[in-house]
């Protein structure tokens, strides 16, 4: 009975992996196309492309999920965490590797993203946690979409979206920042779950 249970258990830690790294996937052509379009508008509608099916297929996102850590309902975030990021960093590897130039263009973009104060970068989070939560909540296409337009189009940060900008960085500073985004984002999301819940 114990190995049966425990086959179970290690089976949906393999599922909720695997449905975390396409989640993973998804923010990182949502990156991709944001950093090689030259219209801040069309990059920032495109990246919703990648919310809209996480929503769709009900995937696991850690800017997604975070928000509802203050209820009962507690998912492996950690474990969502690390998925996220490692898949997103693949499939940047993977570009960087196809596209000559790709690269560069990701370093210009990092350059400019980690150059803003920690203040601010943890002030962006928020924002992003807090947008990002009410998209998720609402699952109305439109509010996604225009969640996620708004959160790059005013600066704001997203945790698993920066990653590859910070590895490519690879700086304490930056870092350091994106650790600061992270905290933002997790903030951001659990205040909008609080103002919403009766509780």
């Amino acid at each position: 009975m114990e190995n049966k249970k425990k086959l179970k258990t290690d089976s949906n830690t393999v599922e909720n992996f695997n449905r975390s790294a396409i989640a993973g996937v998804l923010i990182g052509f949502g990156v991709i196309i944001n950093t090689i379009t030259s219209s801040p508008v069309l990059g920032a509608a495109l990246f919703s492309f990648g919310l809209l099916a996480i929503i769709q297929l009900q995937i696991p996102l850690y800017t997604g999920r975070i928000g509802f850590l203050i209820n009962k309902e507690r998912q492996a975030y950690f474990m969502i965490f690390f998925a996220n990021c490692f898949a997103i960093l693949v499939t940047i590897a993977f570009y960087i590797i196809a596209t000559p130039g790709f690269e560069e263009l990701l370093i210009n973009a990092a350059t400019l993203k980690f150059s803003k104060s920690f203040d601010a970068m943890f002030i962006y989070g928020c924002f992003c946690g807090f947008l990002i939560h009410i998209a998720v909540k609402c699952k109305t296409p439109i509010i996604t979409i225009g969640a996620i337009m708004i959160f790059i189009l005013i600066g704001s940060e997203h945790c698993i979206a920066d990653f590859p900008y910070v590895y490519v960085m690879h700086t304490w500073s930056a870092w350091l920042k994106w650790i600061l985004v992270i905290i933002g984002n997790s903030i951001g999301a659990m205040f909008a779950e609080g103002m919403l819940t009766d509780e």
